[in-house]
């Protein structure tokens, strides 16, 4: 019947009443295991497709949330987006770009929820959205002014992990530590937690806080590597970095590739530190120190929040606790 099987039609073949078709497809009610299942195989049989925009006409939902990334190489996001797939939503993944006119393109998108995992907007663009009546799932990397109350944060503790990277760093004897954050990442010297951990760090250690070991163009990959080249290899032996504490594994594996093909020796010439502990830390050689938290707890945390939001309820910030897995590269 192809495209053009209905509900009912679903609900004949599979022996139950239409309301039980969409308790299944909406999964909004329990049904026991066998009737699911006669529902799906049926679904299958049929090629049923749902008509997604009758249903968000009738519930106003979407069941659409957006992803917002400054870099959408965030491959552990996926472990939230199948959580989220299972409760009906469907996950966008929207690269973040400047101005109102993204943010105006956030709320007549129709989206029932946003993750921000950019640090690029304002708290006013921030709470524009919000006020719009669409929650707001913060993946919080500084500091605001007054935020919405249906603004959320869930994020790992970047202070503590970068913190507990320059502590290990100093204990293996690294003074002049280089600090790199990920890409497109808007910095906030003031307010950003990872700023405020890396100078809090040096400065409980006893080393003097110097603005040229951070590195402040990091729009892009080049950017990036320029600084290095300039903090690495373009300073007498007494100045140049000796770490790299860098934003995400990618921008540390690139570092490393970079620094090698160029003579030095990883971790003889120059430690290098990730953050995320992805998929990347253990397949570059060498392997990868990476700061790293729970993938799990942290999208378990995130789609609470966002359904909890989503029914109207209050929720508080989370922050997930921060380890670092230490491995060759530093």
């Amino acid at each position: 019947m192809g495209k053009n099987a209905t509900r009912n039609d679903v609900a004949k073949l599979a022996g139950v009443s239409p309301a039980v078709v969409s308790y299944v497809i909406n999964k909004t009610k329990f049904v026991s295991e066998e009737k699911t299942q006669a529902v799906l195989d049926a679904i299958k049989e049929l090629n049923y497709q749902p008509n997604l925009y009758a249903r968000s006409l009738k519930t106003n939902r979407s069941m659409q949330i957006a992803f917002v990334c400054d870099n959408l190489r965030n491959d552990w996001l996926e472990i939230a987006e199948k959580k989220l797939d299972k409760l009906g939503y469907n996950v966008s993944h929207c690269y973040s770009r400047d101005g109102d006119d993204f943010i105006q393109s956030l709320i007549s998108g129709r989206y029932d929820a946003v993750f921000m995992m950019s640090n690029r907007y304002k708290a006013e663009q921030l709470n524009y959205i919000a006020k719009s009546g669409i929650p707001v799932v913060l993946f919080k990397t500084r500091e605001y002014s007054h935020l919405e109350s249906n603004i959320i944060a869930v994020a790992p503790n970047l202070y503590s992990g970068v913190e507990k990277t320059v502590n290990y760093l100093v204990f293996r004897g690294h003074q002049r530590i280089l600090f790199v954050p990920p890409l497109r990442y808007n910095m906030h010297l003031n307010r950003g937690y990872r700023e405020r951990g890396y100078r809090d760090a040096l400065e409980a250690n006893g080393i003097p806080y110097d603005e040229r070991y951070v590195c402040t163009n990091a729009d892009t990959m080049e950017g990036v590597l320029s600084h290095v080249f300039d903090m690495v290899f373009s300073k007498s032996k007494d100045e140049r970095a000796t770490a790299v504490i860098a934003g995400n594994d990618f921008i540390a594996a690139s570092i490393m590739q970079y620094v090698k093909k160029l003579g030095m020796k990883i971790p003889d010439d120059l430690a290098v530190v990730g953050a995320d502990n992805t998929f990347i830390a253990e397949i570059v050689s060498p392997t990868l120190t990476s700061i790293d938290f729970s993938k799990e707890e942290f999208s378990q945390k995130l789609v609470d929040t966002l359904m909890a939001l989503l029914r109207g309820e209050k929720a508080v910030d989370q922050y997930i606790p921060v380890s670092l897995c230490v491995r060759e590269s530093a």
